[in-house]
């Protein structure tokens, strides 16, 4: 499933990523290595009341640090080879190759890639990582919680100027496999097979718009006890073809994506409203977005961001099952199933970047969340760099 360019805005976000690649380390004629760093943690106000973005106790923790190493190589005139590792205090600083791509320069405007892409879901998807080059301390977790960052396959980007306005294009196809957790803690493993999307940008000067689709077959094993014993309850009852509504086993995931972003040097703004869809599957139909507005004054940028998950939660499961004593089980297991997973939440963050330095900047946020499960306040500060 699922690239922002604009190259006339001066004080654009992305071009803060794109100077990371202006003075790297020259370690070899044709090899050039780039890092980030992101030094950081948080707590929240009731270790009682609900986790969010990853936070759930009353202490200071410093457990959200991230080191990337980006190495770019040219194989022959046309031809380059980008690899990006990463390691993640989450995941004991394992180092993962989050990118490892040969690149075919095919025209001056176009390229083809082939290898492991990060999939081009949301408008930072490129530099999600780099926390430096975006206001926030990571990017809003009501629109950026997919865990489908990435991509085995080949796309072609290309960019253009209309008139005064400058565009980009790609389009992908590929497969994924990967573990991951739901937005509740359930852990699973899913399958992505015929993935394939577009995305375009549209911008002049100070704003940038975007849209983008993508779509795939969408397997998923969830690791959970609950679930495992209501499909076997299923599968000995009469009513074993709801096992089917509620598995996920190549079924078609849609994702859709428009976004708007601003940077008038000054004033700076940025929405996205994103849409995920897995049809006759228990998963609810995800409806995401969020809008910030911020002020730049010198090396401050003070900022503001509001943002919702209202996910449409799948009716009827149970449909066809008269309640009885035998099958009430099956009922209640069925929808507490989709209501597992339905997310309703709104969060209003309010946010500060300091650039200390050249390629540096200190962040501290403070999130109000407001979920359907209860209330929390989560304060976080990081540093981060690039270098």
């Amino acid at each position: 499933m699922m690239l922002i360019k604009n190259t006339h805005k001066k004080h654009s976000l992305a071009l803060v990523v794109a100077s990371m690649m202006l003075t790297p380390w020259a370690l070899a004629a044709d090899v050039n290595v780039s890092g980030f760093l992101s030094v950081g943690g948080g707590m929240v106000d009731d270790e009682t009341s609900v986790s969010y973005d990853g936070y759930s106790e009353e202490d200071l923790t410093f457990d959200r640090n991230l080191l990337g190493l980006q190495v770019t190589g040219q194989v022959s005139e046309k031809i380059s080879a980008t690899a990006q590792l990463i390691a993640r205090s989450e995941k004991d600083y394992e180092v993962t190759a989050e990118w490892a791509y040969l690149t075919w320069q095919a025209t001056d405007n176009g390229k083809v890639r082939a290898g492991r892409l990060r999939t081009p879901l949301y408008m930072y998807s490129d530099y999600l990582d780099v926390g430096y080059s975006y206001p926030w301390i990571s990017a809003p977790n009501e629109v950026y919680y997919l865990p489908f960052n990435n991509v085995d396959g080949i796309d072609y980007y290309v960019t253009a100027a209309l008139g005064s306005f400058d565009t980009s294009f790609q389009a992908y196809f590929g497969s994924f496999d990967s573990d991951f957790a739901f937005e509740d803690g359930t852990e699973g493993f899913a399958s992505l097979r015929n993935q394939m999307g577009v995305a375009a940008t549209f911008g002049k000067d100070w704003w940038n718009f975007r849209a983008a689709y993508h779509q795939a077959d969408l397997t998923v094993d969830i690791f959970s006890t609950d679930l495992a014993m209501l499909v076997a309850g299923l599968q000995a009852s009469p009513f074993a073809s709801k096992v089917t509504d509620i598995t996920i086993d190549e079924d078609k995931a849609t994702f859709g994506q428009i976004g708007l972003n601003i940077d008038t040097g000054m004033f700076v703004a940025a929405a996205e409203h994103v849409e995920f869809e897995v049809k006759d599957t228990l998963l609810a139909k995800n409806i995401r977005d969020y809008v910030m507005v911020g002020v730049r004054l010198g090396d401050f940028l003070f900022h503001v961001t509001g943002s919702k998950a209202d996910d449409e939660i799948v009716e009827g499961l149970a449909a066809g099952i008269p309640s009885s004593p035998q099958t009430d089980p099956l009922i209640n297991g069925l929808n507490a199933a989709a209501a597992a997973r339905d997310v309703d939440r709104e969060v209003i963050s309010f946010g500060t970047r300091w650039d200390v330095a050249s390629g540096t900047a200190l962040k501290f946020q403070f999130d109000d969340v407001d979920d359907a499960k209860g209330e929390q306040k989560v304060y976080s500060v990081a540093l981060q760099a690039v270098f």
